[in-house]
């Protein structure tokens, strides 16, 4: 027996005094309950309006009976059971609830006092009348969390089929439906929350467990997949993918805050605070008598697991970020186009007006996207918007006068009195009708596309506004559309009143903070020169379209002709309106809206019921919800499609396509017999049942005997997977199916078929400490924290590879950057605590998400090609071929807000761009259009010199000081103790080689806090816990194995096991330093990223021999650069260039030695290796890693080519004298001298150069030795108008230059947004799907290298001569009707 613990006196005293104090706390009036609407206490019984659930059948007298006095008031409906079948018997308050014995009389105005006695008897009232606007029958803009808040009574009034309420009211018939939705991911996000808490190391889960779901009361519920009673998952359901159970989102009261979890928290309080809540609870009561776990307030915190930087990230709920909209539980801010909606079923079966685009809406496009009615309910159809809500004393928009009649039922068509215009639906008087209401009081199973964007548009999500053809919009296409003439200065309330519904932190700065202007952006594309808008705005933010274009950058016509930029008819030609129909591409440029899209076809049209409501099963990743597959209706090489799904989620035989049948009874899917006999496919709209389309079958594109026959086609299928070894690339109907090349078991088949993958190189989520807002959501109140979320980097040209996750067998697939993060942390002072941090994965792999994905953008012709995916015969693809394999391209790289520059005597931080969103850099185009007086401080008052200086003003016009605060600009210098050979930034701290001062970390996590007086330190507490320092004779580069934030020591075999993971290439525990006197010295720098202040020592590596530096037969001596690819060191020294294998590091060893005349520095891109010494540039064939060959045709001769930086197809050299040279290398073998920047002898001294992005922009920093840093933009729309291009040609221009204590002679590399994996395999960044990872080393040679090491080509023209099979075919080609237009069959089939 154990022994009972034995509590003293003092300990009992302790816990009587707690409990004292808590008590105190509960009894004092919260501060946050202080903005909360208090509730009206109503007794629904009493009042006689609760109505039990609906029943699966009654009698027509028993459904009328509960219908009798509602429709005394609303004498007409679109339907009176929402169904528009009579086989559906309900009254109202069957589903509703009310009291159906009052008797109205409907000829009163709305606002007679009997009237509204006989409404307020009749109907449930809410708790919350001021929040729902009572008696408004609008959804009210912004809800947030008012469903959860509500009484469950009023919630099932105004939405049935809400979620919490609707087995009430639908689950008498459709109860399996509403238990499948609540599990649905539709409903839990588990990929969002699943992705965020292990891509950023929050639970080391990697098969997701939390997800959001609510009891009937509005609580967090815990939810389970069905299975047997004392049984779990089958073994065949675990390996589709499902989950057993999902969790509520924690508060995290029992972890540390200091994660980046805690942005997305909604959970604890503190209790009568007055201060933002910025760090752990103050554990001494002196501020405050009690604060709640989880809710920090003053005092800062060690590292979180999450972030591993130094403090905590406030504690910031999600209702403060809008990032719970995207899911079925919660209505949208009903405020602006793309964001009308209701919350479960409703969400999408009951239709609201978003987008005028007919493509996206169908049928409902004529009737706008402001979310008005069409309805025949006199209580709904006359009111008219008179703005804001609140401006309306809580009453209806418009009150319905004596003797107007409501006789016409427009139903789809507006008739009578109901009149459309620009301006939106018109009621019968002309006043624009209130917004918030849906179309009709109608449920349907024809729900278009633009019912989708309120979810689909946040980067988790982002399938639905890729096949549209859009992408985030990046503020500088038209940028003087966007934003305003004169820069804004927005107070901290008009701040939080536009982010509370877009959390993009440009919004309150840019026009399209204005409701009005932001619905009517699409009108602007008729004068746009860069780009179009879309006609929705989920979340209220932008979206640009995407066009055909070539690498350079030029629009290209669909016959594949350059359209010119000045070009009339670009966007639209003549005679086309400002919007088209299904089946039309508008203008001579190409749209790149999905093939799907373009021809009508809706979300629906693909993901039918299966798919939307789920099966009843728990899962975490879209991909395994889906029972949808692409061959289920195009079929394969081989076979006809049978109709039937095969995606992870069907059941084992899948469902039946071909048994599916539209609302208007027509079959959805039907085979019909062409006039030569042969068979088609066809489906019909499940919207607009006047439309249809033939299906592509892969059998018939592929088939010689047909005269849909292809040769593009045919090739990419048929392809045998041994036509590289013999060089003579066969294919045919010949080729057995385990002999062909693309297997479909082996490869999705939109790997070749999609045109283009979004990729967010990365979003910035600044926390703010210092503003009092109020909180919207869950406890109400107010807050002094609040987040924006804002993406910096959306690519469409990002074409990438890996492999798909287990469920999907592995699959090559196409890969995106999907979620990277980089944190800022503000306090009440306005202190940057830290600044532009990215976090660590769970597993230990940076946090730069990436994440295989279906981009929903299939086209006919404008699809992927053979060098696409393999060397080009042309040599013209090797920056495509590295961006292809995730190595990287040097082009999409962030700097920052300070870029980092080594000096003969020191290190400076140079402040380079603006701390709010968007982070323009100074001088930029960006900065010119978003900060247009801080951009005339900079040019006028600075001469475009980055100096220290303060700007701001004591007061402003509201005598706040809030939106003209001061802002200190300042290049934080650092003395070190000899010449700063290289240096790089990785996460907080800077990695430095100093020369005769030898290799040391820097820590610079507070580089950007004004709070504290020495930014770059050697050690944050205290040398005895903290050196860093590592001496060496002369130190002159170190390497990191990434520059993005790692941890090895977290990937345990455990977690690797658990989670499917790849180990670390032992390399990534160290830095390689080069000494020019020692040789190689490795340094293990894991430490600094375990969280624990007190152990972090850095100590030379021992070799296996016993040494501590590495130097064999002296092929070192003299060392002055390194370039790591993975486990291979390229070093030049005196002997020139010296590979060095690391792939065991305590073992090194020497694989070739090219001797150079002065060896200086090296880069590599894909095969190709670039090496400076005193002749110039030359280059090294690296297909074999260890082995480089010599390609001395490539050399350019240089006068003094110091170091240089390859960034896609061009090489940007530092040349001393001869300034910037700038190299065209998109054919390495053939250079080009595209420009010597020298800025009329400005940039004369050129050391270093570094490329990085910024939203749509390229620039270059160069460390122009005794000049300083200088910054130029190389494209901007000013100056390169092909910006959108791969690669378009840089045209250089100084923006800002700064001067340095001493010559500047080195840059930190900007940190890596696209790059997963090294040169030899090993991964570093997190893949945020179970299974799935980049390519090894050696599939990444299967692409492009024969089993003996030769490397082979392509050729994008088809060699009929390669035909393997019955008679070469010859190509014809057929013509036919495709969503309303001729095109040629070959063409339409050139991606199949």
């Amino acid at each position: 027996m154990g022994r009972a613990p034995i509590v003293s006196r003092a300990a009992h005293l302790l816990l009587a005094i707690g409990a004292l104090a808590l008590a105190l706390a509960l009894s004092l009036p919260s501060a946050q309950a202080a903005d909360k609407e208090k509730p009206v206490k109503r007794d629904y019984a009493a009042m006689g309006v609760l109505a039990a659930p609906a029943p699966a059948n009654q009698s027509i007298a028993d459904m009328d009976a509960k219908s009798e006095g509602c429709l005394t008031c609303h004498v007409k409906t679109d339907a009176p059971t929402m169904h528009v079948t009579p086989a559906v018997r309900l009254g109202c308050t069957d589903c509703h609830g009310g009291n159906p014995s009052i008797a109205g009389n409907s000829q009163l105005p709305h606002d007679h006092p009997d009237y509204v006695a006989a409404r307020d008897t009749a109907h449930v009232l809410p708790t919350l009348p001021k929040s729902w606007y009572w008696p408004s029958s609008a959804n009210p803009k912004r809800t947030y969390a008012l469903l959860n808040k509500e009484s469950p009574e009023y919630v099932k009034f105004v939405n049935p089929s809400d979620y919490r309420v609707a087995r009430e009211a639908c689950g008498s018939c459709h109860i399996q439906a509403i238990e499948a939705a609540e599990r649905s991911i539709m409903a839990t996000g588990a990929m969002l929350w699943g992705g965020a808490s292990y891509n950023n190391g929050i639970l080391p889960f990697k098969n997701y467990l939390l997800g959001e779901a609510y009891t009937r009361n509005g609580k967090p519920a815990k939810i389970t997949t069905p299975t047997r009673p004392g049984e779990g998952l089958t073994p065949a359901q675990e390996k589709r993918g499902v989950l057993a159970e999902m969790y509520p989102l924690p508060t995290w009261h029992v972890i540390p805050p200091g994660d980046v979890f805690r942005v997305f928290e909604r959970g604890g309080r503190t209790i009568n605070s007055q201060f933002p809540e910025i760090g752990l609870p103050n554990p001494t009561g002196r501020i405050q008598i009690l604060e709640e776990p989880g809710r920090p307030d003053l005092k800062q915190s060690n590292r979180g697991p999450g972030t591993g930087l130094r403090v905590a990230i406030p504690a910031l709920n999600i209702h403060k970020t809008r990032l719970n909209d995207p899911f079925t539980w919660f209505m949208g801010t009903n405020d602006q186009p793309g964001d009308y909606r209701h919350s479960g079923c409703a969400s999408c079966h009951v239709i609201y007006a978003n987008d005028r685009e007919p493509r996206h809406s169908l049928i409902y496009a004529k009737y706008g996207r402001d979310g008005q009615t069409i309805t025949v309910d006199p209580t709904i159809a006359e009111k008219y918007e008179k703005g804001d809500y609140a401006a309306q004393g809580g009453g209806h928009a418009a009150v319905k006068q004596p003797g107007v009649t409501y006789e016409a039922e427009p139903a789809l068509d507006a008739a009578g009195g109901y009149k459309n215009s620009e301006d939106g639906l018109l009621n019968s008087d002309g006043k624009p009708k209130e917004k918030g209401h849906p179309l009709q009081h109608v449920f349907t199973r024809a729900i278009p596309t633009a019912q989708s964007p309120n979810c689909h548009t946040l980067q988790p999500y982002i399938f639905l506004y890729s096949s549209l053809g859009f992408t985030i919009g990046d503020y500088e296409s038209d940028a003087s559309h966007l934003w305003p003439h004169q820069q804004k200065y927005p107070t901290a309330a008009e701040v939080r009143e536009v982010i509370k519904r877009n959390p993009e932190g440009a919004a309150p700065r840019g026009k399209w903070s204005d409701l009005d202007f932001l619905r009517n952006v699409y009108d602007l594309n008729e004068d746009l020169a860069d780009t179009q808008f879309a006609d929705y705005h989920g979340h209220g933010w932008n979206f640009r379209g995407i066009f055909k274009r070539d690498r350079e950058g030029n629009l290209l016509d669909a016959d594949g002709n350059v359209v010119d930029n000045d070009d009339p008819e670009k966007w639209r030609r003549k005679g086309e309106g400002k919007f088209v129909e299904p089946g039309v591409n508008p203008g001579k440029a190409v749209h790149m809206m999905s093939i799907h899209a373009e021809v009508g076809m809706q979300c629906v049209d693909c993901h039918f019921e299966q798919d939307t409501h789920g099966n009843g099963l728990l899962y975490g990743e879209v991909a395994n919800a889906i029972e949808i597959g692409c061959k289920d209706c195009h079929g394969t090489a081989d076979a006809y499609p049978t109709l039937r799904t095969s995606g992870p989620a069907a059941p084992p035989k899948g469902h039946n396509l071909a048994l599916l049948r539209n609302p208007d009874g027509q079959r959805r899917f039907e085979w019909v017999e062409r006039e030569d006999g042969t068979r088609a496919l066809i489906q019909r709209s499940i919207v607009d049942p006047s439309l249809e389309w033939e299906m592509s079958l892969v059998k018939d594109a592929v088939d010689p005997d047909t005269p849909l026959f292809n040769a593009k086609a045919a090739r990419a299928k048929l392809m045998s997977k041994y036509g590289a070894e013999t060089g003579n690339f066969e294919f045919g109907v010949g080729i057995a199916q385990d002999d062909r090349a693309h297997r479909n078991e082996e490869m999705a088949c939109f790997t070749c078929h999609l045109s283009w993958t979004t990729s967010c190189g990365g979003c910035h989520l600044p926390i703010e400490a210092n503003w009092k807002t109020k909180n919207h959501k869950y406890e109400g109140g107010e807050t002094r924290n609040f987040a924006t979320y804002n993406p910096q980097v959306a690519r469409d040209q990002m074409f990438q590879l890996g492999k798909h996750q287990t469920t999907k067998g592995g699959q090559v697939a196409p890969v995106r950057s999907s979620s990277a993060l980089v944190l800022t942390s503000t306090n009440i002072n306005r202190e940057r605590i830290y600044v532009q941090q990215p976090p660590i994965s769970a597993i230990g792999f940076s946090s730069q998400a990436f994440a295989p994905h279906f981009p929903h953008t299939v086209r006919l012709t404008e699809t992927k090609t053979c060098s696409d995916c393999h060397l080009s015969e042309a040599e013209d693809n090797n920056a495509i071929m590295a961006q292809l394999l995730l190595l990287g391209t040097n082009y999409v790289n962030f700097v920052g807000l300070h870029a980092f520059t080594g000096l003969e005597g020191g290190i400076s931080a140079v402040r380079v761009t603006e701390f709010e969103e968007p982070q323009a850099v100074l001088g930029s185009y960006l900065h010119k259009y978003a900060y247009p007086d801080y951009f005339d401080l900079h040019v006028e008052r600075n001469g475009r010199e980055l100096k220290k200086w303060v700007r701001g003003r004591s007061l402003d016009a509201g005598l706040s000081g809030e939106t003209k605060a001061f802002e200190e600009f300042v290049n934080i210098h650092e003395g070190t103790r000899d010449k700063v050979g290289c240096l790089q930034l990785r996460g907080e701290y800077l990695f430095v080689a100093e020369g005769k001062g030898g290799f040391q970390a820097y820590d610079v996590a507070s580089i950007g806090n004004k709070g504290i007086s020495e930014r770059i330190i050697t050690a944050p507490f205290s040398a005895l816990g903290h050196d860093t320092h590592v001496k060496t004779k002369n130190a002159t580069c170190m390497a990191l194995a990434t520059n993005q934030p790692i941890a090895p020591d977290r990937s345990t075999p455990e977690l690797r096991e658990l989670n499917q993971e790849q180990a670390f290439l032992p390399i990534y525990h160290y830095a390689a330093i080069t000494d020019a006197e020692e040789g190689l010295i490795l340094v293990n720098v894991n430490t600094l990223a375990d969280g624990e202040f007190r152990n972090n020592r850095f100590e030379r590596f021992e070799y296996a021999d016993g040494s501590d530096a590495w130097n064999p037969d002296g092929v070192l001596t003299g060392a002055r650069h390194i370039q790591l690819a993975g486990e291979i060191a390229y070093i030049t020294s005196d002997a020139g260039l010296v590979v060095v294998d690391l792939a065991d590091p305590a073992t090194p060893k020497v694989t070739a030695v090219r001797p150079l005349t002065d060896a200086r520095a090296s880069a590599i891109q894909f095969r190709y290796l670039w090496v400076t010494d005193a002749e110039g540039v030359k280059l090294f064939d690296v297909t074999d890693l260890r082995n480089p060959i010599a390609r001395p045709e490539a050399t350019v001769p240089l006068a003094d080519a110091k170091r240089l930086y390859v960034a896609r197809t061009y090489a940007y050299v530092a040349a001393k004298q001869e300034g910037l040279v700038i190299l065209n290398v998109t054919n390495p073998l053939a250079p080009k001298v595209q420009e010597k920047v020298t800025l009329g002898g400005q940039l004369n001294d050129a050391e270093d150069v570094i490329v990085a992005s910024t939203n749509a922009s390229l620039f270059a920093y160069v460390a122009d030795g005794v000049n300083g840093l200088k910054v130029l933009q190389l494209t901007s729309p000013d100056s390169q108008r092909n910006f959108y291009g791969f690669s378009p040609a840089p045209v250089p221009e100084l923006i800002a230059f700064a001067k340095t204590p001493s010559p500047a002679v080195a840059l930190s590399k900007g940190l890596d947004r696209d790059r997963a994996v090294d040169e030899t395999g090993g991964q570093m960044a997190v893949f945020g799907r179970l299974g799935s990872r980049p390519f090894t080393r050696g599939e990444m040679e299967r692409l492009f290298m024969t089993r003996s090491g030769a490397p082979w080509k392509v050729s994008d023209a088809v060699n009929m001569d390669r035909w393997v099979g019955r008679t070469t075919p010859t190509p014809q080609n057929a013509r036919r009707t495709i969503g309303g237009r001729e095109e040629d069959v070959e063409d339409r089939l050139s991606a199949q």
